[in-house]
């Protein structure tokens, strides 16, 4: 099974992409046009995360001062429950993968939520996540699961706001394969979950409405 766990991590992050592209490209051209804005949020992500990554290759001791240790956090090291959102474990090949990913993620995010609500969707989702880490991998460290979180809040709004079929099908698709690594206890399962969670409370408080809301924020 864990050979197939690439395959579940893409397919929820770009399932939920392209739910995400095909629900916005359905939506009023007023609403589309408003979106379309530089992705300021995502490049502060993008920079606010890729230089402690890029410096830890350098700086060896960045990685386990950050990065998830649960003994660590319970004798009082209370970052740890956020540091571990800024360096990466998975080594040179996956700090690119996670970076890159938050590149497409965090674009459609954006488009959808708006900046601001983009970022807190971001970190609610990948502390949240780091909370439910240090019991399910008490050691590590990465972005990931707040990309997933993200990617997720995404996949559920497209899904609920549309009756296209194949908008369905991607996001009910990126949203199953969340489940099924929830089932596996891996950590990007809960973070999908909870990315679910808070895309649903916020399209609540929005009336159901995202894109006329967010744009101005």
């Amino acid at each position: 099974m864990s050979r197939l766990l690439p395959l579940f991590y893409f397919s929820v992050l770009y399932g939920a992409f392209l739910a995400g592209m095909l629900y916005l490209r359905a939506q009023d051209v007023a609403d589309h046009a408003a979106a379309q804005t530089f992705p300021r949020a995502t490049v502060l992500l993008l920079l606010a995360i890729g230089v402690p990554t890029t410096l830890q290759f350098f700086f060896a001791p960045i990685l386990p001062l950050f990065e998830r240790d649960a003994q660590r956090f319970l004798d009082g090291e209370w970052w740890r429950l956020i540091t571990p959102l800024f360096v990466q474990d998975g080594g040179i090949g996956g700090s690119i993968f996670n970076l890159v990913n938050l590149f497409f993620v965090g674009l459609i995010g954006e488009r959808l939520w708006g900046s601001w609500r983009c970022v807190a969707i971001f970190f609610v989702c990948g502390i949240l996540s780091e909370a439910v880490a240090l019991n399910w991998q008490p050691i590590g460290a990465g972005n990931s699961i707040a990309n997933f979180g993200l990617a997720a809040s995404v996949a559920i709004v497209a899904l609920i706001s549309t009756r296209q079929r194949l908008v369905q099908l991607a996001a009910g698709g990126a949203l199953a394969c969340g489940l099924v690594l929830v089932l596996l206890r891996d950590i990007h399962g809960a973070a999908t979950i909870l990315g679910v969670i808070v895309g649903m409370v916020l399209l609540l408080i929005n009336g159901g409405n995202v894109l006329k809301t967010h744009t101005s924020a």
